[in-house]
């Protein structure tokens, strides 16, 4: 088995689901974060913050509204006051609150946490506007929305998923984590098969793929059911008070070991069938290089032409090299002849 085969399997989604509902399966079952759900154990959709935070507005824009009729400015800031900060303690303790909106909502609550003293204290210069509590319900409004629009929840509603349609790795036991991980890297391999051959697939891939996915998906349900059916007869096996017992549970062990086998007889099928892919793209890949050298000859083949001339003597360079030679001698004759005259001196 290749090296790179990974030792904990992927999810397994049925494959006789529509395309849409595997593909949805597959992001819930490898995303990174479990989704958020309310203390009942419903999950919190997009829809159902926004239902939150207009009931929380609703109910601080109310009592403002009738706190600001009946008790005047001082009730009504006292309310979207302490209705901002309960908004922000909580905010505060949720995990799917966005970071960003996390963090303007803690400096909004402790900008109105530090405003509290001056208007408790009268200490306003002249009469308080009375559109400031509308002004800091605005600021609150604009908060709660954010985060209703920025919370990481899930954003509808989940459809209904068919019992027993996906296989996760901890529905199996880890030692059969390979024999899954065998059969799934060798889909992997036959995936960029497809894309080695192009339009020309002579290995007929997305057969080959159907078939594998198929076989994927009864392995994995056999080794779930393997794990079950193991669990059990082991509990048996300690639970039995005497050897008679321990003969009984024995066909049992001898049927688990059966299907190991029958399961183990299978991967290698299909893990053989990965190496013979593997050969037929490097041979694939090995004929396209091949071919490649093979067109990209004839371009050498003219270069080399084109400089045929220079293996031969060109009659231009020997001019050149005759000039470059009586130069030369006519140099050596001067040198000579300003020797002797200096000797004469």
């Amino acid at each position: 088995m290749s090296e790179d085969v990974i030792r904990r399997p992927r999810p397994v989604i049925d494959p006789a689901l529509p395309a849409p509902e595997r593909d949805e399966l597959r992001r819930r079952a490898c995303t990174p974060r479990p989704l958020v759900q309310w203390p009942s154990g419903e999950l919190v959709t997009r829809r159902a913050r926004l239902r939150e935070a207009a009931v929380h507005l609703l109910a601080v824009g109310g009592t403002l509204a009738l706190s600001l009729v009946t008790a005047g400015w001082y009730l009504g800031m006292a309310i979207v006051n302490i209705g901002l900060i309960a908004h922000v303690a909580a905010l505060a303790l949720r995990g799917d609150a966005h970071p960003a909106t996390r963090a303007a909502s803690v400096v909004t609550g402790a900008g109105a946490l530090t405003a509290i003293p001056v208007w408790l204290l009268d200490l306003l210069p002249g009469d308080p506007a009375a559109g400031i509590p509308w002004g800091l319900f605005g600021v609150l409004v604009a908060l709660v929305s954010a985060d209703a629009l920025t919370s990481r929840v899930q954003e509808t509603e989940p459809a209904d998923v068919p019992e027993g349609a996906v296989v996760h790795p901890d529905d199996l036991s880890e030692s059969d984590h390979t024999a899954l991980c065998a059969v799934q890297h060798t889909i992997d391999l036959v995936e960029r098969a497809r894309g080695a051959f192009g339009g020309g697939d002579s290995l007929d891939t997305d057969r080959a793929l159907t078939v594998l996915r198929e076989q994927e998906w009864r392995i994995a349900v056999l080794l779930a059911r393997q794990r079950e059916l193991r669990r059990a007869h082991l509990r048996r096996w300690q639970r039995a008070d005497s050897p008679r017992v321990r003969e009984a549970l024995r066909p049992q062990r001898e049927h688990l070991c059966a299907v190991e086998d029958a399961v183990h007889t299978r991967v290698d099928q299909i893990v053989e069938y990965g190496r013979l892919v593997e050969r037929a793209v490097a041979a694939h890949r090995e004929w396209e290089q091949c071919q490649e050298a093979a067109d990209s000859t004839a371009a050498y083949v003219e270069h080399r032409a084109a400089a045929a001339f220079l293996g031969a003597g060109s009659p231009e360079v020997t001019e050149l090299a005759a000039t470059a030679e009586a130069a030369r001698r006519v140099r050596d004759e001067h040198m000579d002849r300003l020797a002797d005259h200096s000797l004469l001196l």
